[in-house]
């Protein structure tokens, strides 16, 4: 659901009397993202929010960051966060959220800083004045998942649009299982850039069976965390179609950084400044092949 709006433009620098509802109220929802993904993911967010020094400055200088749940689970973040600590004496606060309720909430002012992956969202909030100082920090493939066997067939399809469709037909027909992306999650902004719709359900046809291995998408970074995770779990499952090809090269999101213009925080941008320099592109490239730089 959308959050309410803010009474103020211009915020005064410390949070108003309302503000820790509402920023507590976001950090309930992107606890249950967390516990829904990974479990890696939780203790990363556990592990970056700690102080490393106490002598540091107040923690009014540690802004809040909220971030796409595919960081958290791909370790990036965890990354940052050491080299934060090293370098800047204190690490953000994590706030996981899918990019879309991130944006919408970075928009309202509701967190310090945003981090998430490509959506459209983004460019509306740019050219509106919502939010300012975006710069892509990295990037990540996305992948199309299935089982091993080719229940939709799609063995000869080589572009993603038409590899989607076959998927989507085929489970209309109850010949495939389909895991659509969560609603605000960036792949099912990517999924509707494509154009491509589910066919309304056949009449007539079969439920799959429980547990059957769906087609789905991931970004790499997710699925190399859940690679890592479920080990031998995760054998059954089998790459169809991959971004960093030259049949797909499209196959890719960026993971992108904001400020809100309805919210100051002193350590924003100076956060923002660090993430794109030498330490935290350092981080990135630590983490390939989840994650490539921004030229990559």
């Amino acid at each position: 659901m959308p959050l309410p709006p803010r009474h103020s433009q211009t915020p005064p620098a410390s949070p108003s009397a309302h503000q820790p509802d509402r920023r507590h109220a976001l950090r309930l929802c992107g606890s249950a993202w967390v516990l829904a993904g990974m479990a890696a993911g939780a203790a990363t967010l556990l592990g970056d929010a700690a102080w490393a020094n106490p002598r540091v400055a107040p923690r009014a200088d540690s802004p809040e960051v909220g971030v796409d749940p595919a960081l958290l689970a791909s370790g990036l973040t965890a990354r940052w966060g050491q080299a934060m600590r090293r370098d800047l004496g204190w690490a953000a606060r994590w706030t996981p959220l899918p990019s879309g309720a991130l944006l919408r909430a970075l928009a309202q002012g509701d967190i310090d800083m945003g981090i998430f992956l490509s959506h459209p969202q983004a460019e509306r909030l740019s050219q509106e004045g919502l939010i300012h100082d975006r710069h892509v920090l990295a990037r990540t493939d996305v992948l199309l998942l299935g089982p091993t066997q080719d229940d939709a067939g799609i063995r000869s399809e080589t572009a993603p649009a038409g590899a989607l469709r076959q998927v989507l037909a085929a489970h209309a027909a109850g010949a495939a299982s389909w895991q659509a992306p969560a609603p605000d999650a960036a792949l099912a902004a990517w999924l509707a850039g494509l154009g491509v719709q589910a066919p309304p359900k056949a009449s007539g046809a079969k439920a799959r069976p429980a547990g059957e291995v769906p087609y789905r998408l991931s970004t790499r970074a997710e699925w190399l965390a859940e690679q890592a995770q479920r080990g031998r779990q995760v054998a059954s499952t089998r790459i169809w179609l991959q971004g960093g090809t030259a049949d797909a090269p499209d196959m890719r999101l960026a993971c992108e950084v904001a400020r809100p213009f309805r919210t100051r925080h002193p350590g924003a941008r100076m956060l923002s400044q660090w993430l794109q320099g030498p330490l935290g592109q350092q981080a990135v490239r630590a983490s390939a092949p989840a994650w490539q730089a921004p030229q990559g």
